[in-house]
């Protein structure tokens, strides 16, 4: 990202290295967010349900099982609800002589540093402006959400990373016209995608802009498109195939209209809101959420509006770097924004509202570096005096300190926002009695993932009337309940996190369960009978 020196040219060669001296406080913002990263971890790496699927795929990997998992009587089954990109990369660390879930805690710090590392590049390589590059990387670095999801063992951080690198050689394919390095972008692409599989998003905004943007003729901008779609499809259209042969539908969904959930619609419009002011703000919901837009949006549409003045829409202009990344950048979160749509309309009725932030880290990101490169060319555009300047430092600054304010709060209580794993610290007795369980004997959960979490022993999972994301009748929900049954009259036992829901009681009756055990976050049950 940075222009290679060239030898025996001293002009050059200064220039180099005062650019190289400028990326230095990239290199400190990138190792601070590293270590908050490990200091929010210090007890293990936050984990969910996904992660519980992350990590036992990576195990099966290793053991040469392929990207799977144990149900709770160990019969192996295809993971085909969710890409296998993180698992591969955990199994790769995990077979240097890591555990899985230190392996995990790893990748997951040095990930944050990579992807601050890679907004401050993208942002002065497009900007050419050292304050612009450490005021939107450390807008990312204070983001407590950001933090968050990067102390997680889940797929974002990951797809993260490889998203900005695809913008970055996406930006430098086309304006070098090299369609070897857009072939290289199309290859991260489908990485991408078997990450998360919303990085289809990347392939369609990748190819738009070398379609419209391309700096060469008609002929070679739809052989370098064709290629990078090439490039960034056929290893996926493999991995569906295999999904679709394993499990009968792709990424385990069925496409079925549903309206969106109004508590998700509402965090996903809180989530937004929140990355320009944060929640603590005293301001009623509505201006708020108008200000968030406007300040958001000053720098994007100046860039647009100045590119339609000038019939700028078809090919870049000045530095076309600097041209492209925002244009791509702009598609690409369109492009987001309509893939969870779809996915929430479509795919997924079950989406619970607290995943809101997850799916929306990626979008914050790429929005950071968009809003500062644009917003630091309509400063240039208008600057007679230093006020815009200032301004623009200043509303820089606030943000800062607004996201600052949430990340101290994250710090000091990391047991709210780390899932399962803090189970183990709160929950010692339970965590006890989970793994004094004969191994022999199988369980039966309403959370299997957190039995795994604590365990790392598979669990059935209870029987549930209603799919969650077709919100359909389960067919197969009789034959559930009966083979439960058996395993319980055999010395199955059933473990409830929580307080079940009206579905979950529902079961726990058909199954005719008694208490075992008690605990404050879990109960353990036998059969009713006998």
């Amino acid at each position: 990202m940075i222009e290679p020196m060239r030898a025996n040219d001293p002009v050059r060669a200064l220039a180099w290295w005062t650019e190289l001296a400028a990326l230095v406080p990239a290199l400190v913002i990138a190792m601070l967010g590293m270590g908050l990263v490990l200091y929010l971890t210090r007890n293990g790496a936050g984990a969910s349900g996904d992660s519980a699927w992350y990590i036992m795929g990576a195990q099966n990997l290793l053991l040469g099982n392929g990207f799977s998992r144990f149900s709770g009587g160990g019969e192996l089954r295809a993971i085909t609800q969710f890409p296998p990109g993180l698992s591969v990369a955990l199994a790769g660390l995990s077979g240097a002589g890591m555990a899985t879930f230190a392996a995990a805690r790893l990748f997951n710090t040095l990930l944050f540093g990579a992807n601050l590392l890679l907004t401050a590049l993208l942002i002065y390589r497009a900007s050419r402006s050292g304050w612009a590059m450490i005021l939107g990387s450390v807008l990312v670095l204070t983001s407590s959400k950001q933090i968050e999801i990067h102390s997680w063992i889940v797929a974002e951080p990951l797809y993260i990373f490889l998203s900005l690198i695809v913008a970055h050689l996406i930006a430098l394919g086309i304006s070098s016209s090299s369609r070897r390095v857009l072939g290289l972008a199309g290859g991260l692409v489908a990485v991408a995608i078997l990450t998360r599989y919303v990085g289809l998003t990347l392939l369609a905004a990748g190819a738009l802009c070398i379609l419209l943007l391309g700096q060469r003729n008609a002929n070679w901008r739809l052989r370098s498109a064709g290629l990078f779609v090439l490039l960034g499809l056929v290893p996926v259209v493999w991995w569906v195939a295999i999904s679709v042969s394993d499990g009968g539908a792709i990424a385990n969904r069925k496409v079925l209209f549903h309206f969106i959930n109004p508590d998700l619609m509402r965090a996903y419009q809180a989530e937004v809101v929140s990355w320009v002011f944060g929640r603590q703000l005293p301001l009623p919901w509505r201006p708020r959420a108008i200000l968030a837009v406007l300040i958001a949006s000053i720098g994007p549409l100046y860039f647009l509006v100045s590119r339609i003045r000038s019939a700028g829409l078809g090919r870049p202009r000045g530095d076309a770097y600097s041209e492209v990344l925002p244009w791509f950048l702009g598609t690409y979160l369109l492009a987001y924004i309509g893939v969870l749509t779809a996915n929430s309309l479509l795919l997924d009725a079950g989406t619970p509202p607290a995943a809101a932030a997850r799916y929306m880290a990626p979008a914050y990101v790429a929005l950071i570096i968009l809003s500062t490169v644009t917003t630091t060319g309509l400063v240039r555009q208008v600057q007679e005096t230093k006020l815009p300047a200032t301004f623009a430092l200043s509303l820089g600054l606030l943000l800062i300190s607004l996201n600052f304010d949430q990340s101290i709060d994250l710090l000091g209580e990391p047991g709210l926002s780390l899932g399962y794993v803090m189970i183990r610290s709160n929950e010692p007795e339970l965590v006890k009695a989970l793994n004094e369980l004969d191994p022999d004997v199988p369980i039966i959960s309403n959370n299997p993932e957190t039995v795994f979490i604590l365990t790392e022993r598979p669990a059935y999972i209870l029987p549930i009337r209603v799919d969650s994301q077709t919100q359909t009748e389960r067919s197969d929900y009789q034959q559930n309940i009966d083979a439960h049954r058996r395993r319980l009259k055999s010395g199955a036992v059933v473990v409830i996190f929580g307080n079940p829901d009206e579905l979950a009681l529902a079961a726990m009756n058909d199954l005719n369960v008694s208490p075992l055990l008690g605990f404050s976050t879990a109960m353990f049950y036998k059969s009713g009978e006998g």
